[in-house]
Parts: structure tokens; sequence; C-alpha cells
């Protein structure tokens, strides 16, 4: 048997064909596919996996499928709300305000990310820039807060967990049998049964998101064109490229510790170890760390700061001027002798200064959320786990990024609703002591929110998401090719 070894690794050292490396290849995988089936705890262990899939994507769809025809009907009665509000002085519209909601794409079904922790609407009012209200996860029973199924959590942590249990063996149980040197007598290339074995893997990992991909479709032929054709098809294909990637960097992990470990226990070991440190402890260190890095204040010491600016009024000295400035120019002694009215023109100047405090507070807190995040995709070079977690819920909309961007395009309308209703209230000041009082006119005149997440920045999602996962594929490629030459040195022993 030695002598046999001894041959068939001087056969190994030398360049191996390609339609050698393609036969074996083939060979491998027709093999491997035979086995499989014939093992029930292969089809069992898919059976539960495809169920819990199959949960997951139904119950997520439908979630989703529920909320947006639900804010649809709380938008719409906000909007007639809003038209049918009577006549009245238009800074009292102001206080009247309006509801906006969130919007949620397609792909939230399948990564909802922070979407059940943070606020599904924001009131638009006089004089303040409100937080989103209404988190769903607060109407949610204590369990489904801490453990919320969803086809992202089955694709970044069970299927990688489904490929250990199938595969840690694919090597460790040859070796540990001894039918490593039977195994090669034939001269079939390890790289060619290796990749084979890992395409195997990766194949029965990958019908855990047939569900996903079902349920994805029925949204969107729900939804209808609710979302622009071209960025979603980007964000559909860039998530279904990076889960891809990121199983096969799973795949090739399993090949390389199973064709490293000398045992069936210890590859099982090492692989759930890894599995363990890669999607469970890294994602949540790396949140750790970066509300560290970048703590954020308190909601109640945030509101209590801009509470208290907000109570400085602004340099009355400047006010005054102003109205004196105005009186000349009109030449006139008071204020009710204008022709315009100063209570509106008072309203501009208040909110101009009540945004700039805004600024002042939002700016900050929004910058130390984008410094989080920046740090999180610092952890995703040392977990593929990060990196897809991160990069699937920017794909999705449902990170803080798209969080951050509804907001501001909440406040940005919020502004343009107080700036048309004062400036009609300016233009028209009261006759014979009665106050100026618009209609539905001036509240059709408003322009409805419709917003739409930004497209998707290319060189963002490369620096921060994609690099790392494809360095993560790259190593665990690299690994796997060590591993084999260990296995082949090792079957010589």
């Amino acid at each position: 048997m030695q002598a046999n070894s001894n041959a068939i690794t001087s056969t190994v050292s030398r360049p191996v064909p390609d339609a050698v490396w393609r036969h074996a290849f083939v060979g491998a995988w027709q093999a491997d596919w035979r086995e499989r089936r014939r093992d029930w705890r292969v089809g069992m262990v898919l059976a539960l996996g495809l169920a819990l899939a199959a949960c997951a994507a139904l119950l997520a769809s439908l979630d989703l499928d529920r909320t947006r025809a639900a804010r649809a009907v709380a938008a719409e009665a906000e909007a007639q709300r809003w038209v049918h509000q009577g006549s009245k002085n238009p800074h009292s519209a102001a206080h009247y305000g309006v509801y906006v909601f969130k919007p949620l794409p397609t792909l939230a079904a399948l990564d909802p990310g922070i979407e059940h922790y943070v606020g599904t609407s924001v009131w638009l009012e006089a004089h303040r820039q409100n937080d989103m209200v209404y988190r769903p996860a607060a109407d949610g029973a204590g369990a489904d807060r801490q453990f919320r199924l969803s086809p992202a959590l089955m694709l970044q942590v069970l299927a990688p967990a489904v490929m250990i249990f199938l595969g840690f063996g694919m090597f460790a149980a040859e070796r540990e049998r001894g039918m490593l040197p039977a195994l090669r007598l034939n001269g079939a290339p390890l790289g060619a049964i290796a990749a084979a074995r890992g395409a195997v893997l990766l194949c029965l990992a990958l019908t855990m998101s047939l569900p996903a991909i079902v349920a994805i479709a029925g949204v969107k032929w729900h939804a209808g064109g609710a979302e622009p054709v071209a960025d979603a098809a980007a964000r559909g294909a860039l998530f279904a490229a990076a889960y891809l990637v990121y199983l096969a960097t799973w795949a090739a992990l399993v090949t390389a510790v199973s064709a490293f470990a000398r045992t069936m226990r210890a590859s099982l070991a090492l692989l759930v170890a890894l599995w363990i440190v890669a999607t469970l402890v890294l994602p949540r260190a790396a949140v750790e760390l970066a509300q560290s890095a970048a703590p954020l204040p308190s909601m109640q010491a945030f509101r209590q700061a801009v509470d208290e600016e907000l109570g400085m009024p602004d340099d009355p000295a400047e006010a005054e001027r102003h109205k004196r400035q105005l009186l000349k120019q009109y030449g006139v002694d008071d204020v009710s002798d204008l022709p315009v009215n100063w209570a509106g023109i008072s309203q501009l100047r208040s909110e101009a200064h009540g945004n700039e405090v805004f600024d002042r507070h939002y700016g900050p807190l929004f910058a130390a959320m984008a410094a989080q995040d920046h740090a999180v995709a610092l952890a995703s070079w040392l977990s593929p786990a990060v990196a897809i977690g991160g990069l699937s819920s920017r794909l999705a909309a449902s990170d803080n990024a798209s969080h951050t961007e509804f907001m501001q395009a909440a406040e940005a309308h919020r502004r343009l609703m107080q700036d048309l209703l004062n400036s009609d209230l300016a233009r028209n000041p009261d006759r014979n002591g009665v106050k100026y009082q618009a209609g539905e006119a001036l509240w059709r005149s408003i322009p409805p929110l419709r917003f739409t997440y930004a497209a998707l920045d290319m060189g963002e999602l490369l620096a921060r998401w994609l690099l790392p996962l494809l360095a993560g594929l790259a190593a665990s490629l690299a690994l796997a090719a060590a591993s084999l030459r260990h296995l082949r040195t090792g079957s010589v022993e």
C-alpha cells in the first residue's frame, strides 16, 4: 500500500489535463448524489429545512402584504382627512398635521432588517421634527421579539448549519476509515472530487432558498409596478448573487475542515465552533462594538436637548428690526395695517429657526448612526455572516441608512408643507379683525409625499460589503486548497 500511495502521489504532482479533471468531477458528482439519495438522514434534514424555510417565506410575504395594504389604507385615509379638514387658518392647519407612512420594498419580505423595531409612520406638524411611531415589535409577543424567523435568517444562520451536518464527513470519514488510498487508486484529482462534493453540498443548501424565491415572486406579482423596475431588478440580482457567494464560502469551509481533520468528531467540532463564532458571536459583537465606538444619546436626553433649544426664542432684536423694516417699507405704523400678514411672516421666521435647531441635533445623530454602520462594515472582514447581513438589509432597504433616508425625506416634506402654508398666510392679511381662513384649494395644493429609495451606490456596496464577502470566498477556497494538499500528503503516511 505504501508503494501504491507513493505512485499515486507522484501521479498527482503532474498537471492534470482538463478532460481528466472534468471527467473526475462528473464522476464524483454522480457518485455523491447517489450516496446522498440513499441516505435517509439527508432527506430528513432537507425536508425539515424546506418546511422551516417555507414557513419563514410564507409568513414573511403575508406579513409584508398585509403591512403594505394597511399602510396604503391609512395613507389614503390621512390624505382624505387632510383635504377635508374644513376652512381654517393655515397655521392651524399646520398644527393639524398629517401622518406619512414608510414604504416597504419587496425584498423586505426576505430580510425585514430593523423594520419591526422602528416606527411605521411619522407625524408632520408645525415647529417639530417628530420621530417615527408605532413600532410593530411593540405589539408582538416576547418570543416573537426574541426570535423572528425570516428567509434571511434561514440562509445566513441555518443553511450553513445544514451544510455542516451534511458535509462534515466529506473527507474526514474516509480518512478515519483508512479509505483515502482507495479513493485515489483510479487517479482522479482530489481537487475535482472536492469541487464535486462541495458543489453537491451547495446545491443541497440552495434548495432552502426555493421557498423565498417563490414568495418574493408572488409578492412582486401582487404589488405590480409599485417599485422602479430597474432598481428592483438590480437589488434582486445582487441579493441572489450575494447569497450564492455566501453559501459557496461555507461549502468551501466545510470542505477545508473535513479535509484537514483526522476524525469525523474533530471535523464536526471544528465546524460547529466556526459556525457559532461566525454566525452568532461576531455579528453580535460587531453591533456592540459599533455602539461603543459611536454611542447614541438616549431618546429622553435627545428630546430634552432639542426642546430646551427650541424654547429659546430666535433673536428678538433681529425680529424687531425685521418688523420695523417691514413697517417702513409699506409706510404704516402698525402691523395690522400691513398689506401682508405679519403672523405668517413670523411663522416663517419661527420655522426657519426651528429648522436650524433640528439640523444641529439630528445631523450629529444621523452621523453617529452612519458611523455605527461603518464600524459594523469593518467587522465584515472577519466574518462572511456580518458581510451578508449588512449587504442583505441594504439591498432590502431595511437597514439604518434606508431608515435615515426616509426620515430625512419626511422632514424635507414637512418643511415644504410649512413653507407653503405660512407663505399663503403671509400673503393674506386679516381683514376687519377677522382672521384669514384658507380652504380646500390650499389643502389640495400641498403635494403628497411620494418617497422612493435612492438608487444603489455600487461604490459603497463594493467597498463595504461586496469586497469582504468576496475576500471571504477567496480565503475559504485557499484554505480548502491547502487542506487538500495536506490531505494528499497525509494519504501517503
